[in-house]
């Protein structure tokens, strides 16, 4: 079986990890989740990294700590994992949608500009498959409204726009290290911040409010939004070798370009030389038949996150033709870092015979 993803932890990282449970007891969140949290900053380029256990309680906590109130209307992108709106639901935040741009499929800034009022109060914008897409314009119309801009990194570790990595342009930016990400650490999520307040109210809200850990003074409500020293001994030997990973994602993508150009029918959306690709999508009106004829050689795949406004806690918004002709008609293929040559190739015939 080619699964269509699966994590590659590494020797090394599996023995530090054995090694750290072998000779500590202190399995909470302690000094090398602080390494790691340092670390990931400097990888980003970003002055403060908070971690927490996921990559929808980030969300959920950066909107909280910007004081936004029940009832304030969040834009999300209608071709994003729900978790994306659902973090502003938990809160009471209106959740209006945006469609998504036909040539990198993350948030059309002219849709934004139709949906953004005086009710707007953020914007959450993912890098989609790990694509900056317009990210500098939807900035200028956050800034001309008055509305944060917080970036949902999830697919975006290895993406960088003139050297900046993904998640510094917003106030703030989630990051996902669940089983799929190119950084896991099985369950794992971390903000990005250069705001010096936010930083603060952020490291209270996952801390039960408390400033100081080890006592029982609470300055405000928090939740315990703790990681473990264990997961941040994955995510520091997976930086190690971080490169390694981004040019071996993307060397799988030029593989599978190489393979699918000449198939007219599929669209498979390009790369910019600092994106790196979180998955391999492709999209078809024949993707019926391309599932079904990679299922029959083992060869696993996934749709692709569905429309949110095709969900049904978001039914009521209507409209937003792109997001709903796209999300309909695609899959990601394999794209796990140990994924051969041999099997990339053998997959791209599969569907180059179908006609």
């Amino acid at each position: 079986m080619i699964y269509q993803i699966k994590p590659v932890i590494g020797v090394t990282s599996k023995k530090k990890l054995i090694d750290y449970i072998k000779k500590n007891n202190w399995l909470t969140e302690y000094k090398y989740t602080t390494e790691f949290e340092k670390k990931f900053a400097k990888f980003t380029n970003s002055k403060n990294c908070i971690t927490f256990p996921n990559g929808t309680t980030t969300l959920t906590s950066i909107l909280d700590c910007l004081n936004l109130k029940r009832g304030d209307e969040v834009l999300v992108s209608n071709y994003t994992m729900i978790a994306t709106a659902n973090a502003a639901r938990f809160l009471g935040l209106k959740v209006n949608l945006v469609d998504i741009s036909n040539s990198d499929l993350c948030m059309c800034p002219q849709d934004l500009k139709k949906k953004i009022s005086k009710k707007t109060k953020a914007v959450i914008y993912t890098q989609m498959n790990g694509r900056n897409g317009q990210i500098k314009e939807i900035l200028k119309i956050c800034k001309k409204n008055n509305v944060y801009l917080i970036e949902d990194a999830a697919h975006a570790i290895g993406t960088f726009i003139n050297k900046k990595h993904a998640g510094n342009y917003g106030i703030a930016s989630s990051f996902s290290f669940s089983m799929p990400k190119l950084i896991t650490m099985g369950q794992g999520g971390a903000v990005i911040t250069n705001n010096k307040l936010l930083s603060r109210k952020l490291r209270l809200y996952k801390n039960f409010g408390r400033k100081i850990s080890g006592n029982d003074i609470h300055n405000t409500l928090g939740y315990n939004f703790k990681i473990t020293d264990m997961q941040s001994i994955l995510g520091i030997e997976q930086l190690r070798d971080i490169n390694e990973r981004i040019k071996k994602k993307k060397e799988i993508f030029k593989l599978y370009k190489k393979n699918l150009k000449s198939n007219k029918n599929i669209i498979l959306l390009d790369f910019k030389s600092n994106e790196t690709p979180w998955s391999i999508d492709i999209y078809s009106k024949k993707i019926s038949n391309i599932k079904k004829i990679l299922k029959q050689n083992n060869v696993h795949t996934r749709d692709v996150y569905p429309p949110l406004n095709s969900q049904k806690i978001y039914k009521h918004i209507k409209g937003m033709p792109v997001s709903n002709f796209y999300c309909k008609m695609g899959i990601w293929l394999p794209t796990s870092l140990d994924l051969k040559k041999s099997e990339i190739i053998k997959i791209c015939k599969l569907i180059n015979q179908i006609h």
